[in-house]
Formats: structure tokens, sequence, C-alpha cells
């Protein structure tokens, strides 16, 4: 507070009386005051008052890490100012009380008549409650009075660490098998899975198999991921077999799972010249429709007949305009009786066996014709989505496609290997994300 001192010098003017004498004989009398000087007495340093603070991390503002802006907002309370010094020699900032070296971004005035100041600091290291200090000497009055050390603990929890997980899967009622993903901190919450009430596990119900990597986020938003990985539910069955005429190998697996492995695996040049699939368990028996796209080499302008399905396939690209109905139409037993539908044509390239115009063998062995494209739909997208991948020798794998969408390489580029799921729709992208990151 500041003390105003008026001093008062009050002296008497005396006529004919000398000036020194405290007497007189004079008729009149006269007394004048004057004010000599004022002064004001400064007893309180500057101080530093918080304001507000705000992080960049607007969906949880009390968590932040090195990614995140941070602003502190100060006002000086001081009249009369002499030196202003914000800057890293006087702004500490610490983490868990520990001294940090920040990005110290910006410091900007928002009122000159108030003394409101933005500090503005980033890439804030360590774990840890956040706090901020303005050391002695960052405000210096007109009398020369220091500001007092202030700290301020801004309510931020500082974390640069990526949550840990640990993923168990347990079989539960009609064939289903229940995820769990229990992580060492909190999370955020994850579409499609339930999350506890301290957001530190994740579950949810799977109908079938299948294998992704699940991102997660904590509320500070670094990022980690969980390989989730289903293999024991079976309400829904998905099988399905590549068939390679140089092998005649029928590679029959579940959901998920590549068909054709082998060829990958070889120096083979064996395509996929017949495909099969049929479903079971808790599906309707003709949700699942397809059409693919064969490539066949008889030779220009001839044609010939797959004899397991007796379609008719011309020579070069055979697009197949109308769907087919997975367990209802062109059925084929390859395996303990039970049909499968095919797509393409066992034996419709053997040199001996297409009819009146055989392939010559030094054509055939060079296994140049097979399926070149597929495309499969469900009639019902609200609860699932059918996903599948081709892999062309020589290529690699193809972006994965889903719900009817045509995938293909080049029409006389047959495939060698697949891989189909019916997954529940909001994970659909999650295992699109992880095929196609070659997984």
């Amino acid at each position: 507070m500041k003390t105003k001192l008026f001093i008062i010098f009050s002296f008497f003017v005396v006529f004919i009386i000398p000036f020194f004498s405290f007497s007189s004989l004079s008729k009149y009398q006269f007394e004048n005051s004057f004010l000599v000087a004022r002064l004001e007495l400064d007893n309180t340093p500057p101080e530093i008052k918080l304001l507000s603070f705000s992080n960049t991390n607007s969906q949880y503002p009390k968590y932040a890490n090195k990614t995140h802006t941070i602003t502190a907002r100060i006002q000086i309370i001081e009249d009369h100012i002499s030196q202003i010094n914000l800057d890293s020699n006087h702004i500490d900032v610490k983490v868990n009380n520990k001294l940090v070296s920040v990005d110290l971004k910006n410091i900007s005035c928002i009122s000159e008549s108030e003394h409101i100041y933005d500090i503005v600091f980033t890439n804030v290291p360590g774990d840890g409650k956040l706090s901020i200090s303005f050391l002695r000497g960052t405000v210096i009055d007109t009398s020369m009075q220091n500001n007092l050390k202030k700290t301020f603990y801004l309510d931020i929890l500082i974390d640069n660490t990526a949550p840990v997980t640990i993923f168990s899967e347990e079989l539960v009622a009609d064939n289903y098998s229940k995820g769990t993903i229990t992580v060492n901190e909190g999370i955020q919450p994850v579409d499609g899975w339930d999350i506890s009430s301290d957001n530190m596990i994740l579950s949810r119900n799977f109908p079938n198999p299948i294998e992704y990597e699940l991102p997660i986020k904590d509320f500070a938003q670094n990022p980690a991921s969980a390989l989730v990985s289903i293999k024991k539910a079976s309400n829904i069955v998905l099988d399905y077999a590549a068939y390679d005429a140089g092998t005649n190998n029928y590679d029959i697996v579940k959901s998920g799972e590549i068909s054709g492995s082998k060829v990958i695996n070889s120096d083979s040049i064996c395509k996929t010249e017949a495909l099969f699939i049929r479903t079971s368990g808790n599906i309707d028996s003709s949700s699942l429709k397809g059409r693919a796209f064969l490539y066949t080499y008889y030779g220009e302008g001839s044609s010939g007949n797959c004899k397991s399905t007796e379609l008719r396939y011309n020579y070069g690209y055979n697009p197949l305009t109308s769907w087919r109905t997975i367990n209802k139409e062109n059925l084929a037993g390859i395996t303990s009786g039970k049909g499968f539908t095919e797509f393409g044509g066992t034996g419709v390239n053997y040199s001996s066996k297409t009819g009146s115009n055989p392939i010559p063998e030094e054509i055939a062995k060079q296994y140049l014709f097979g399926l070149s494209g597929i495309a499969l739909s469900l009639d019902d997208y609200s609860e699932y989505s059918v996903i599948y991948q081709i892999y062309i020798k020589g290529v690699g794998w193809l972006p994965a496609k889903y719900n009817g969408q045509e995938t293909m390489y080049r029409f006389d580029k047959p495939f060698s290997a697949i891989r189909i799921n019916i997954v529940p729709n909001s994970q659909r992208q999650y295992l699109v994300d992880y095929w196609n990151a070659g997984n």
C-alpha cells in the first residue's frame, strides 16, 4: 500500500519586527501555509496472478503430452512497472516438481492497461503434475521492488508414456468369444467395445475368428494398440478353399485365414482356378453372395465348359454380371460331402479337357488362366460386413475390398491366394487397415 505524506511549512510574516523575533508589536499579524513536498511510499512488491490456463487437448483438457500446446494467462498487479522479464530465465516449468525444458513458443500482451499476458509453451517432457513458476525479478516496479517467486499448479497431468495392453479370449454362450483388453492406465472409449468404469478394461463378443490390431489412446492422446486374436468363436462359420490346377490342392481354411499360402511361399506359378465358399452357424444360408471373373486361355474365338458347374467360359476376360448365392448355387462336394458354392471352374483349362478346342500342352502348363477378380456381398449390412483380399504372384496383396466392391489387378493376371472374413461393422476398418499393412 502506498502512503502519502504532506509536509506543511508554516511561518509568520512579520512586518516591521525582525524575521526571527518571536514577539511582535505590530498591529497586524499574518499566517501563511505552503506545500513543500508530496511523497508516495510503496511498501508492496509487484504481484503475479494466474487468470486461466488452457490445453490444445480439447477433448481431455486435464491431460497433455509433448504434442500439446499449453497457455497460461497471467495478470501483473502493479501500477508503477519498471521492468517485465517474461522469459526463460525467469519462468520455470516443472513436471512432478522436477524442472523440465520446454519450448517457450510465444509471450503476448493481451491487455496493456490491465497488464495481462499469455505464456504459450509446448514439448513438455516427463510424466506428472504440471506447474509454472515466476521467479523473483520477473517484475520490477519503479521503487526497485521485485515480485516474490510465485508457483501455480495448472491441474494438467503430463503423460508421455503409451499404454500397455494385455489381450485375452474366453468362449462364452452361443459359441461367441469374449475378447478382453486390460490396460495399465485409463484410456479413451473405443467404438464397438464396452469399457469399464475406471476406463482400464475393454471387452466385446465376436461371432467368428478374427485377428487385427486395435488402436487405442490414453487421455493424453498417446497411441498404442492391442492385437485382437479370436480363434475359438464359431457362432458364424465361414469356410473357403482356393483350388490351383497345378497341384490339385484344395486349401480349405476358416474366417480370415489365407487360402493359397503354399503358392505364396513357393516358386509355383499356379493360379487359383476355382474358389469354393460355404457358410454355416448363425447366418442365413442365402445372405452371402459372390461373383468371380475368370480369365481363360483357350485361344481366340474359343470357349469351354467347367465340368463341375457346367458354366461356359469364353476366351479372355469373362465377367459374371449376376450374383451367385453361397450355399444355394453350383454346389460342389470337395470334402465330407458338404456343399460349397464354386466360382471359376476346375478343369476349364486342362489341355485335354476343353471339349472340341483343347489348349496346347505348353500353354496349359504355364497356368496363365484362373480367377482374376472377385466380389462378395451380404444381403444386409446393418450389423456385418464381408471383407476380402487377393494375392497376385509377383505383385503382392492388393488393397482389401468389402461389401460388393470388385478387387482385380488385371483381367489377364489371375490371383494365387485369397482371404475372406465376415466382421462386425464397427471393426471393419480395423481389419482393412491390418490386412493392407501386410499382416
